[in-house]
């Protein structure tokens, strides 16, 4: 089987089961046009509470990463959604240090 044959048929499983659960080992992309890359510095620590943030999520880490920054830069929104999501997102946070 040649790979454009095994490329076919992977999409052809893929578009008749679009709900079926991903094979370990893949990754979540979102076709986005970013360009752009920031390197930060986290401690150890640091760096273990987010991964294992994101793995209760199912995204990878810079997805994570990404999503909580961006959401900061967004400002702060005090609707009733927004706290809940606010008030959700540091129960997480508590649970991966207690835990």
């Amino acid at each position: 089987m040649s790979i454009s044959d095994l490329i076919a048929t992977e999409v052809d499983a893929a578009e008749r089961n679009p709900d079926a659960p991903m094979k370990p080992g893949s990754k979540v992309t979102r076709g986005h046009q970013r360009a752009k890359t920031l390197q930060v510095r986290l401690k150890v620590e640091e760096f273990d509470a987010l991964t294992r943030l994101a793995e209760q999520r199912g995204l990878p880490v810079s997805t994570l990463a990404r999503d909580l920054l961006l959401s900061q830069m967004a400002g702060v929104d005090d609707s009733a959604r927004a706290l809940i999501a606010k008030i959700r997102a540091e129960l997480d946070d508590l649970a991966t240090r207690v835990a």
